[in-house]
């Protein structure tokens, strides 16, 4: 199973819904040609730069479909990423650890609630400041309607915690969205942006 990149008093968790065959497959998170994943963070000021780039992306989908890709590389990139993610004080992640589906659109893809207390323990005790949630927004409420009512559908900071770190809503970022949804989702990465300095400092 894809390795989670975490580690205690991170400033942001990026949680997705599950692991990916294409991201087991290349050791990573967020490579599919189409996800804007790492193009958000860079709109946000999240990163300074893109940790990935669609070129690189391209490469190693390229590489792992022609066999061209060794392990050893393909290690020593990944590692360089997990390295430089986590000394920007970032970690990712996924809610459904038990399976690995074809894509978000997948069935087997859905967390339940076994999932969700897996990963409330796995994370609790790390004590991050937020977490964010890059998963379609139906099932982000579908996960969290139960434990925690007052959860809604609306791109942004939601009306509960996780214990103590906030919780962000930021929807799929490999959902083929245009206009208006398309401006929200990167208004919510700006917003997320604006909002790292502060808790990174202690401030609420």
């Amino acid at each position: 199973m894809l390795p989670e990149i975490i580690r205690p008093d991170l400033t942001v968790i990026f949680v997705g819904a599950a692991v990916t065959e294409l991201s087991e497959s290349l050791g990573f998170y967020h490579l599919h040609p189409k996800d804007r994943f790492w193009e958000l963070l860079a709109i946000g000021s999240i990163t300074p730069k893109y940790v990935i780039t669609a070129q690189e992306r391209k490469a190693l989908a390229d590489g792992h479909k022609s066999g061209s890709l060794s392990d050893p590389v393909r290690q020593m990139f990944t590692q360089k990423r997990a390295d430089q993610l986590l000394s920007l004080g970032i970690g990712l992640t996924d809610l459904n650890r038990r399976t690995i589906a074809a894509d978000e659109k997948d069935k087997a893809a859905k967390p339940n609630e076994d999932d969700v207390r897996a990963f409330i323990a796995r994370v609790a005790p790390l004590n991050p400041r937020i977490l964010a949630f890059v998963m379609r927004e139906e099932d982000f409420v579908g996960t969290f309607k139960k434990p925690f009512p007052v959860v809604t559908d609306t791109l942004g900071p939601q009306a509960f915690k996780i214990g103590s770190p906030e919780v962000w809503l930021l929807g799929s970022t490999t959902a083929a969205l245009r206009g208006e949804s398309l401006l929200k989702q990167e208004d919510a990465f700006f917003a997320l942006g604006e909002r790292i300095p502060a808790v990174r400092g202690g401030n609420s």
